[in-house]
């Protein structure tokens, strides 16, 4: 992963794991607005699809995230929750901006950084793994023009397999509709989510004590990893032409050259990457969200989403998920290079 100019084989595992730690957290607080957003569109469209065979309680909790109670018109027939009630105050989201104001209006602000206490859990073990892995996995497969593609692949799985239930249990916080909506116009706190414990975001358990109740902490697992494999993949695999394009080739570069050119081809390898893999992400989504003892594989997911919506059912988030995205991997690789050279640097002068 390090550019040419950056003496990375001066830095120890635990420096590239101190650099990509520190610059995962800054992104989990910028982004995490976003990342509510595409996480409730996506639960919306799920809502819709399953509403004919999905549980009473599943739809209630998740399903209509953009319809308050007082708004539903008791319809819903036997066995299935009152559907929303056409209107400006109580439609569904229509597009991004629409689900930022409502959210906002019916939750409080506090609603668009719910599940931000889970991302920065997640955010050391995820990029303190995936991160340092991929370095070392590059350069050690390097000049060979696969290395990216699969030193990315290789590291996600990995860091994947280590946070599968705090993914689980953010999706399912942020996709959580928070009921009390008139407490931001009483100057209540109505986007701080209730006071559960972890058991209450993890699906039922698939089979019987203990063992099953674990178990469940990793649905979804084949979804994620489904999505972020490729994802890594195409990341990597358009960032780094990029990178070695924008850094100069025969002299060291600076930390102002080092951070614009990993910001740029972050965002730009990012935006692709979450772009292209919308449609898994959906899957991922649902899965979670669903379950976990019906869930369907990944291709049949993907089937069954085509047939409900076509194109535009698969590609339900795709905005906020590349807006997100790109911000998100710019900060991360951009911040963890300046750290890096300037560890680098300063061992540098400690052993001169």
């Amino acid at each position: 992963m390090a550019a040419p100019s950056q003496p990375a084989g001066q830095l120890t595992l635990w420096d590239r794991v101190i650099a990509a730690s520190g610059a995962s957290v800054a992104s989990a607080l910028v982004v995490n607005p976003l990342d509510v957003v595409k996480t409730r569109m996506q639960a919306q469209s799920a809502a819709e699809s399953y509403r004919p065979v999905a549980s009473s309680a599943l739809l209630e909790k998740f399903a209509i995230a953009g319809c308050a109670p007082a708004c539903r018109n008791g319809s819903g027939g036997a066995g299935v929750p009152p559907l929303c009630v056409a209107g400006p105050q109580c439609s569904i989201y229509e597009s991004t901006a629409d689900a930022f104001r409502k959210i906002v209006r019916r939750e409080g602000a506090w609603a668009l950084w719910r599940g931000t206490d889970v991302a920065l859990l997640m955010a050391i073990p995820m990029v303190g793994v995936y991160l340092p892995l991929y370095d070392l996995m590059s350069e050690r497969w390097a000049p060979a023009w696969w290395a990216p593609l699969a030193a990315g692949s290789a590291a996600r799985t990995v860091a994947v397999l280590s946070t599968s239930p705090l993914e689980l249990v953010r999706t399912r916080m942020q996709a959580l509709l928070h009921h009390d909506d008139g407490a931001a116009g009483r100057g209540g706190r109505a986007g701080r989510p209730p006071a559960t414990s972890l058991w209450a975001h993890v699906p039922e358990a698939v089979g019987r004590g203990v063992l099953g109740r674990v178990r469940s902490l990793w649905t979804g697992v084949g979804a994620t990893m489904a999505r972020d494999v490729p994802f890594s993949a195409i990341y990597w695999g358009s960032l780094e032409p990029i990178r070695r394009v924008l850094l100069p080739r025969d002299s060291p570069a600076s930390h102002s050259q080092v951070l614009g050119a990993n910001f740029v081809a972050g965002s730009m390898g990012g935006a692709l990457a979450a772009a292209v893999t919308t449609p898994l992400d959906v899957v991922k989504t649902r899965t979670q969200l669903g379950d976990g003892a019906r869930s369907m594989p990944v291709l049949g997911t993907l089937r069954a989403v085509a047939a409900e919506g076509g194109m535009r059912a698969l590609f339900v988030g795709v905005g906020p998920r590349a807006v997100r995205a790109a911000p998100a991997c710019a900060i991360v690789l951009a911040a963890y290079e300046v750290i890096k050279a300037s560890r680098s640097h300063s061992g540098s002068l400690e052993h001169a």
